[in-house]
């Protein structure tokens, strides 16, 4: 079955630069990405870190690139594993974010070790989710280096390697086992002064 994101007959996202090349898109879009993403870290985008403003984090990286940037998926996806259907994303994320409201008071008041459990639950279901077409680990990451500096946290993002990333996430998404993301995630933190 054709995927409705990619250009006809391609494997290649449409994408706003008119780029039909899979790899060529990727060097782009890691570029102009890496330029919203310093952005974003330098303010604050507004919200209640529910579904929304979730959305608006995806926006603000993506939307130089993809007309879809900042709309949850309308297909299924898989990595090696399938992520969750597409049509529970929107109710999946909204109850997971709105337990990280009312349940963990936003990871406000834990310390270190009890913050880093719970980014390592958060981060972990919300990756099973992969709410986006493209583009889940940089929004997540975004989402939570803000999350946690009102937390505050630091979160240096550069302390996470690609392939421990990877592994963690993906012994997570085929086991719940969470302990990868716990150890891969601890560097990343940091309490702010």
């Amino acid at each position: 079955m054709s995927d409705p994101y990619c250009w006809p007959g391609t494997e290649c996202l449409q994408n706003k630069l008119g780029v039909m090349d899979p790899i060529v898109l990727l060097e782009v879009e890691a570029r102009l990405v890496s330029v919203r993403d310093v952005q974003i870290a330098r303010t604050t985008i507004p919200g209640d870190y529910g579904l929304a403003h979730l959305q608006r984090f995806h926006r603000a990286l993506f939307s130089d690139i993809y007309d879809w940037a900042g709309q949850t998926r309308t297909v299924d996806i898989s990595k090696g594993v399938r992520f969750c259907h597409w049509r529970f994303v929107d109710d999946q994320v909204s109850a997971l974010l709105r337990k990280l409201a009312r349940e963990d008071g936003h990871l406000i008041g834990l310390n270190h070790e009890s913050f880093v459990d719970s980014l390592a639950e958060y981060y972990g279901e919300l990756n099973v989710c992969h709410p986006f077409r493209e583009g889940n680990g940089r929004t997540l990451r975004a989402f939570f280096r803000q999350l946690g500096a009102a937390a505050g946290y630091q979160l240096d993002w550069s302390e996470l390697s690609e392939s421990d990333n990877i592994e963690a996430c993906h012994t997570h998404l085929t086991t719940l086992d969470k302990s990868l993301l716990v150890a891969a995630l601890r560097p990343v933190v940091r309490r702010l002064i």
